[in-house]
């Protein structure tokens, strides 16, 4: 165990759950002393029961609702957004979707913050670097906050930074401050219900990748192996149960709560690797599910890894329940019963696509922190064939 280390609270002030989420949205928002509210959401939810609950709970402090974002979260769509939540003078922002609508909402709170009105001025922001997560600024007052109320199991609410995509290059690029985390998240599972189900499920398996990768991280810390342990035996106790009877709201909230412990380890200083940094480039390159993305390559990265973390990713199987068996087996067992994609060429990808995929995976922002080195593009192919 490390001798030394450091936790980041990030500007993240509540995280309410089980409560419906128009009860308790209205509660935040009179408590913040908001007046003028817009949500962000997509065209799926536009017409749902889901936002017409939270409109209808924030009243006349609703001023409008943006639900123009695309998969992905273009450029185009934060730039769409920020304007519209502009011209609307909003005081907050909520962010009522999945992955995609609340990395949008963070990176619109940055374009109104610095005045971008062009989807090439977010050129100017893209990296991570010389960030640090947990300060406060000193601009603190003049940056607009949001609020998430997620809808999926991606859990991009508790993060800091947004993954945006680049159309024109296919990439997608990360862009962070410590003010684009959310300042509440809302975990109804009800709001869960509007998703199709294999896309709910789906999500989980991402869930699954951000604890798998960290537990099987070669940089240890007893914070990250409690909470990634203890989200991989919820979610695999709970997805299961979702498929079962995707009306079960207790094991979709059961869901919702390991979704917030599977990322936690990043608080410490834990990095994912090559799961997330492929299907960061399927998904910007090739338009294929952030869920999918995992479904596909998590159990094939495990295997590519194996030389080296073998150890770690003992500990990933007794989370899942089967001490002793290769994690890889183990998720690819869990991702079939699910009834989710195994393969790339189940999701669209040709062997035609391996060597664009594997150049942009390179430039990644977390290709740098896979447990086993990836020295160059040859090393990508080598997982794509496991994966394939």
């Amino acid at each position: 165990m490390p001798s030394s280390g450091t936790f980041r609270q990030y500007a993240l002030e509540r995280i309410t759950f089980g409560v419906p989420a128009a009860q308790a949205l209205k509660g935040e928002v009179r408590l913040l002393g908001r007046r003028r509210v817009v949500i962000i959401t997509n065209r799926s939810l536009r017409s749902s029961a889901q936002l017409q609950s939270v409109r209808t709970a924030l009243g006349a402090e609703c001023v409008g609702v943006f639900a123009e974002v695309a998969a992905h979260a273009p450029r185009e769509s934060v730039i769409a957004g920020a304007a519209f939540a502009r011209e609307a003078q909003a005081d907050l922002l909520v962010a009522l979707g999945g992955g995609s609508v609340i990395d949008a909402a963070k990176a619109m709170l940055l374009c109104l913050r610095h005045g971008l009105t062009r989807p090439e001025e977010l050129g100017k922001y893209v990296g991570l670097k010389g960030i640090e997560p947990s300060h406060r600024t000193a601009d603190e007052p003049e940056w607009l906050r949001m609020l998430a109320i997620p809808t999926t199991l991606s859990a991009a609410e508790y993060t800091w930074f947004a993954g945006v995509t680049d159309t024109l290059r296919g990439v997608k690029e990360a862009i962070g401050h410590p003010l684009m985390t959310a300042q509440a998240v809302i975990l109804d599972p009800a709001m869960t219900l509007t998703v199709p189900d294999l896309l709910f499920l789906a999500t989980g398996v991402k869930a699954i990748d951000h604890a798998t990768e960290r537990l099987a991280s070669m940089d240890t810390h007893p914070f990250n192996d409690a909470m990634a342990t203890q989200a991989l035996t919820l979610l695999n106790s709970a997805l299961p149960r979702v498929k079962r009877d995707p009306s079960d709201l207790q094991a979709r909230l059961d869901c919702q709560l390991a979704m917030w412990m599977s990322g936690s380890g990043k608080q410490v200083g834990i990095g994912v690797g090559a799961s997330h940094a492929i299907g960061h480039v399927l998904g910007a390159y090739r338009n294929v599910g952030h869920g999918d993305t995992s479904c596909v390559m998590l159990p094939a990265v495990m295997r590519w890894n194996a030389p080296v973390n073998t150890e770690r990713q003992q500990l990933v199987s007794a989370a899942l329940g089967q001490p002793g068996a290769p994690a890889a087996e183990v998720l690819e067992a869990l991702i079939t019963h699910l009834g989710l994609p195994r393969r790339l060429r189940e999701v669209g990808i040709a062997k035609a696509d391996f060597p664009g995929i594997a150049d942009r995976v390179m430039d990644d922002f977390v290709a740098s922190t896979n447990p086993r080195p990836l020295k160059g593009p040859q090393d990508i192919v080598e997982i794509l064939e496991l994966a394939w």
